[in-house]
């Protein structure tokens, strides 16, 4: 991104491409625009070929969700953040700035999670 584009909105979005993780399905997916400076992404992640995630699986999936809100962060302006609560383990919420996530994975069905991007500061 060019210096001085910085921008207090959101005004980019990722696709539902860029949600997938390899091994998983999409079993839902909702986003909502909650305000110029706030937007929600629900994605709902089934396993690709069995009923449930073992809690190994599990522990992996959750990595992989953080790394890939710590991955969007990156592609967007500065003062644009991104976490992940992650609904089905007590609403415990992910942040790029914080290091001691560490929510206890287990055998699931559906990991549900909401990708929040917000504008962090003002420019």
């Amino acid at each position: 991104m060019e210096e001085g584009k910085i921008k207090n909105t959101i005004t980019k979005s990722f696709e539902l491409q860029d949600y997938w993780i390899k091994g998983t399905e999409l079993s839902g997916f909702w986003a909502d625009l909650l305000s110029k400076e706030e937007l929600t992404i629900e994605v709902n992640y089934r396993h690709e070929n069995k009923k449930t995630f073992s809690s190994g699986e599990t522990e992996t999936l959750i990595r992989k969700i953080c790394e890939k809100c710590d991955s969007f962060e990156a592609q967007l302006p500065e003062n644009i953040k991104c976490e992940v609560t992650f609904k089905d383990f007590g609403e415990n919420i992910y942040k790029t700035d914080r290091s001691n996530f560490e929510p206890a994975p287990r055998e699931i069905d559906e990991v549900k999670v909401a990708y929040r991007f917000y504008v962090a500061y003002y420019v």
